[in-house]
């Protein structure tokens, strides 16, 4: 069996969106090429007797799903977070397109998370272990609050004499601190965070970026 990609669709709609998607037999979509339809409005949930098929019911433009049963109004928190999480993902992939080779794999593993937590948050499951540049997630904090441990000369203020490069490390950084703002609201319920998983991943991609604007900074 064959996934079929949210890339993959998006080349194909390269030249236009079409009015209908018929999903190629003996395949299936990734989440993240399932709510790319979703957002089309060109998929709808199967039926068990059936297989993915297109929609031939237009939904309001307001409105959008929040996951295979359930129809929001884009205001919704959640629709919002994942516009958070597209832009941080776009903003990834812009840098790696002008970096330096040695900095693609260090973004690469950023984007991946980003991807991840993208698709956790629209599959409702939780997210996997993680890694970034084999530092876990209690090191990464550590490396962001006391650099110095980490053979840094100490903390920064973004300045124009780091470079283009530290820039635009640091508007990745003010990015992830927003869509991880946008995952507080979105999954506060008035007493805790209930995806808390999602929150610290935001959170230490923030720092993440923060460290690579170091290393930028400190060649």
């Amino acid at each position: 069996m064959r996934f079929i990609t949210e890339l993959e669709l998006r080349d194909q709609f390269a030249s236009g969106i079409p009015e209908q998607y018929q999903l190629p037999a003996g395949c299936r979509l990734t989440p993240a090429a399932r709510q790319y339809l979703m957002d089309l409005r060109l998929y709808r949930h199967p039926s068990p007797a059936s297989s993915p098929v297109p929609s031939g019911k237009r939904k309001p433009e307001h409105m959008t799903n929040l996951n295979a049963h359930e129809m929001v109004c884009k205001t919704h928190p959640r629709i919002h977070l994942r516009g958070k999480l597209d832009t941080l993902e776009s903003e990834i992939l812009v840098l790696q397109t002008t970096c330096s080779p040695e900095w693609r794999e260090p973004l690469n593993e950023a984007l991946q998370l980003t991807r991840s937590i993208l698709a956790a948050e629209v599959r409702e499951i939780p997210l996997a272990p993680w890694t970034l540049q084999g530092m876990n997630p209690e090191e990464i904090h550590r490396c962001s609050h006391h650099p110095e441990e980490f053979g840094f000369p100490g903390h920064i203020l973004p300045a124009p004499e780091h470079g283009l490069l530290a820039a635009q490390l640091n508007r990745l950084r003010a990015i992830a601190r927003e869509t991880e703002l946008a995952a507080v609201t979105a999954f506060w319920d008035g007493k805790k965070v209930t995806r808390e998983d999602l929150v610290m991943a935001l959170n230490r991609l923030s720092s993440y970026f923060y460290v690579l604007q170091l290393r930028a900074a400190h060649p």
